[in-house]
């Protein structure tokens, strides 16, 4: 017989209570999660429990995480904000949340936060010594809270941040990846006609009088070349070799990497795309670190150090060097036209004038947000026919080439 549980608990912004029965402890606070109920209480009333013998994750991983996915750290900072919101103190919170994460890596780190907040460490500095984690961002709007009294108004604040970041991201990846699949899936099937099916052909073929046409005979040699080890198998490792090399160079080298950065920033539609990404992603950050409290120059260090193109980076930290003259964000913005444009810095000079400068960084952040949603379906519709048409182009001259030897000897009859 199962035993029976009596919980307690926090679903949408509502204290719930119930009973619910389950095989053991573990199960019972599963199912509540499956309801989406955030347990504040768990107390077997009646029943025996089957006890599992398993080890304790967050002693099991005694190495600190590289890496926590991110909507891991998204779904941390909802539970957090919701729990703190409802009252619940902020020790016990981060303690039954600890208790209820999966995750190995992120599970060790907040019982190391949950360590330190019992010794006397503030919120913010514990979450601090996690900066791998917790970016500058996440650690300033948690002071900002803290100082305020308004913790569970900056986590909200962050779990929007968050979810809009991952947004963009998710964006320029899936834009990114739909024309690079239909060019290998291209390569794929030209180079497999190439090895398997021209031969097939050219065997049919190989007695015909006055030889072949001379398209036949450019995909033949072709076919020959690539099928052979010592000619195609060595142009394949080339080919690998280089690219491998160009990239480790690029990764290594910051000059290359700067001068790639700014080729991609001048590219049709994929420059376009980096740099709205990167004009909403500063705009939300300098909205929340505004709203925060944080000083210009701090804010837009902040700002600089969440962006990976060197050329944007650079720009923003040339603003940053420019406010000690005393020169307002707006004029500082517009020097940059090559990365700010006129609208970015037009609704910039609005903010300065009302005095609303959180307000306009989020105005400019959900238009640049719409802006690149935009040129990503456009990017879309642009790729998609390209792509078709070079591979139906490049299968099809394969295919008449190959067909043209018996186009020859049916005129010769």
């Amino acid at each position: 017989m199962a035993a029976k549980y009596s919980y307690k608990g926090v679903k949408g912004s509502k204290y719930t209570e119930g009973k619910i029965e389950a095989i053991n402890k573990d199960e019972a606070a599963y199912k509540l999660k499956e309801q989406k109920i955030i347990i504040t209480s768990l107390e077997k009333i009646s029943g025996k429990e089957e006890v599992e013998e398993k080890k304790n994750k967050v002693k099991k991983n005694k190495k600190a995480p590289k890496k926590v996915p991110v909507h891991e750290i998204i779904v941390f900072t909802k539970k957090l904000e919701t729990m703190v919101r409802a009252g619940l103190p902020i020790l016990e919170t981060i303690g039954m949340i600890r208790d209820q994460t999966e995750d190995a890596g992120l599970k060790w780190i907040i019982d190391k936060i949950y360590n330190d907040i019992e010794s006397g460490t503030p919120l913010s500095d514990a979450f601090a010594k996690h900066s791998n984690i917790f970016n500058n961002v996440y650690i300033n709007l948690l002071r900002a809270g803290e100082s305020s009294g308004k913790v569970d108004l900056f986590l909200s604040k962050l779990v929007v941040s968050m979810e809009k970041d991952e947004k963009i991201r998710s964006s320029i990846k899936g834009a990114l990846t739909y024309p690079i699949v239909l060019l290998v899936v291209a390569t794929a099937v030209i180079i497999l006609m190439m090895i398997y099916v021209v031969p097939v052909f050219q065997e049919m073929f190989a007695g015909v009088e006055g030889g072949l046409p001379a398209p036949t005979q450019v995909i033949v040699g072709m076919s020959e070349f690539l099928r052979d080890p010592l000619r195609g198998g060595i142009l394949a490792l080339v080919i690998t070799a280089v690219i491998f090399s160009i990239s480790f160079a690029v990764k290594k080298n910051f000059k290359l990497r700067k001068i790639w950065h700014k080729v991609i920033l001048k590219l049709p539609l994929f420059g376009e795309l980096i740099q709205k990404s990167a004009l909403s992603k500063i705009s939300m950050i300098q909205g929340n670190l505004t709203a925060a409290g944080v000083p210009v120059i701090e804010a837009l260090d902040i700002s600089a150090s969440s962006i990976d193109n060197i050329i944007i980076k650079e720009a923003m930290i040339d603003v940053k060097r420019g406010v000690f003259s005393g020169e307002p964000l707006s004029k500082l913005f517009e020097n940059k036209k090559s990365i700010f444009p006129m609208t970015f810095t037009a609704m910039v000079s609005v903010g300065e004038r009302t005095g609303n400068m959180e307000e306009m960084f989020d105005s400019i952040a959900s238009y640049y947000e719409e802006e690149m949603d935009a040129t990503v379906s456009k990017l879309t519709e642009m790729l998609e026919p390209i792509m078709i048409v070079f591979m139906g182009g490049t299968i099809g001259f394969i295919l008449v080439a190959m067909y043209m030897p018996m186009f020859q000897m049916g005129g010769a009859l």
